[in-house]
């Protein structure tokens, strides 16, 4: 897992780094300003043909921008630097890294960038607070006709513990340094690259960025604890499905199968002839009239407003753990309605609602939920997943765009409650579900389609993810 830093714990890193003795902040700052300038020459094509201007702030981002420009022209790349601000502060940074006079200029109204084939963002870094002014926003707006922008440590105009700032560079590449920051996975971005600067101190914190090698070893310690031939591999309940979401049941359904569940007894709560239906057309499924009897369970896929509320909160307790989505989730006033033992998966409207919150991708919002969820786990589906426990926050970005598809999370839903009748904790099923429901979409797009994924292509894909991990596992 790779630390995830807030704003203060970004500072706290840089505070501690300089105090240790081990580097000063004069030599952070030129290990930042050289790695900025080797990133360019090694990973931008034809770098060294390229026309290149830094736009720099009066802050720490500014000066990385001037020393990478000095880096920059002793690699003899084309290089100028432009000031935001006429009263710049790196009058002795210019003079220690020998910056010529016409390397530099103060930006105006009348500043060109069009001779430009790459614009380094240097404006505004992690401290931000507020919304930028006008000033600002037409420099922004100057900035991002361009395609070719790489931005130093966060894109400038956004916010490193919320997704809210309205004004920002839209960054082609973002360099950080060390670890990423919180607001690399609250806000889209393209493409992140971290960057060795030399901190010594390996942190631990509360946020974490889930990698492969996570998911690997959640399934190989799996694999070792389980005996080789076992007579169940997951007996798995759900309950799902209307008259008029009959197929979220089916997609609930047909996802735990694909995910190793050896048996899936579904309670449906639709008409006779849907239910003759689904077992002719999906033998597999066995369909049960009440609230199945076992150890796990699924609620709330393809739910309306046809079924029993009082029935359906009255069953949640006799499960040893129980995955509650979506219309479980909407029938809920507050997260109170269901047990500790529960994984909620809610969208951002559902989140919204079920803990009363106007900007759900905040870290004030982030602590607030930790601190009533006790031992639930909510995972929280958007761009990025956040699956949120009451003392961690662990981030899944591996998900592409196709998985903003109908019918994807009640794939999800049923690979999750089919981990956890398999044996995984419910951390390890969040964990590893949330990942293989993102490998098996990023499987589809890469071997089939980038384009029309149905949540059923999803589910065919979802053994293929898990092979390819069991491949790693072998290797």
């Amino acid at each position: 897992m790779i630390p995830v830093l807030t704003k203060e714990e970004a500072y706290k890193l840089d505070r501690k780094t300089i105090e240790s003795g081990y580097l000063s902040q004069e030599k952070l700052m030129d290990n930042a300003g050289k790695a900025i300038a080797q990133f360019f020459c090694e990973k931008i094509d034809n770098s060294f043909n390229q026309k290149v201007v830094i736009v720099c702030g009066k802050g720490n981002n500014g000066a990385d921008g001037v020393i990478a420009h000095s880096y920059l022209k002793k690699y003899n790349i084309y290089s100028k630097i432009i000031f935001t601000e006429k009263k710049y502060t790196h009058i002795k940074l210019i003079k220690k890294y020998k910056i010529l006079k016409n390397d530099y200029s103060i930006y105006s109204d009348k500043t060109q960038l069009d001779e430009y084939d790459w614009i380094i963002d240097g404006i505004f870094g992690i401290g931000l607070s507020r919304d930028v002014g006008e000033k600002y926003q037409k420099i922004f707006n100057s900035i991002n006709k361009k395609k070719n922008i790489l931005s130093i440590d966060i894109s400038s105009g956004l916010f490193t513990d919320n997704a809210y700032s309205k004004y920002f560079i839209n960054s082609k590449y973002v360099l950080t340094f060390g670890y990423p920051k919180l607001s690399h996975y609250l806000n889209p971005n393209n493409s992140l690259r971290i960057l060795d600067i030399g901190f010594k101190e390996k942190v631990k914190m509360e946020i974490q960025l889930i990698c492969k090698v996570d998911v690997v070893n959640i399934l190989k310690d799996f694999l070792l604890k389980s005996p080789v031939h076992k007579y169940s591999k997951g007996y798995t309940c759900i309950s799902a499905g209307s008259n008029k979401y009959p197929g979220a049941a089916i997609l609930s359904s047909m996802a735990a199968f694909k995910s190793g569940s050896s048996y899936v007894n579904l309670h449906f709560q639709g008409s006779e002839s849907i239910k003759e239906c689904i077992k002719s057309q999906y033998p597999d499924i066995v369909l049960n009239q009440a609230y199945p009897i076992g150890d796990f369970c699924l609620f709330g896929p393809g739910y309306s407003s046809e079924e029993d509320d009082k029935e359906i909160w009255s069953c949640l307790d006799r499960y040893r753990s129980i995955v509650c989505d979506a219309g479980i989730l909407r029938k809920a006033d507050n997260i109170n309605y269901f047990p500790f033992n529960s994984i909620l998966t809610p969208h951002i409207g559902e989140y919204n609602k079920l803990f009363n919150v106007k900007n759900p991708l905040d870290l004030s919002c982030f602590i607030k939920i930790q601190n009533i969820i006790k031992d639930r786990i909510v995972i929280l589906k958007s761009f990025n997943v956040f699956i949120i426990t009451n003392d961690r926050i662990y981030i899944i970005d591996k998900g592409p765009s196709l998985l903003a598809t109908a019918g994807t999370g009640d794939v999800l839903s049923g690979i999750l409650v089919s981990l956890l009748s398999q044996g995984y904790s419910k951390l390890e099923a969040s964990i590893l579900g949330v990942y293989l429901h993102a490998e098996a979409a990023n499987y589809y797009m890469n071997n089939i389609s980038k384009y029309g994924m149905t949540a059923s292509n999803l589910i065919d894909c979802i053994p293929f993810a898990f092979n390819k991990l069991r491949l790693d596992i072998a290797n």
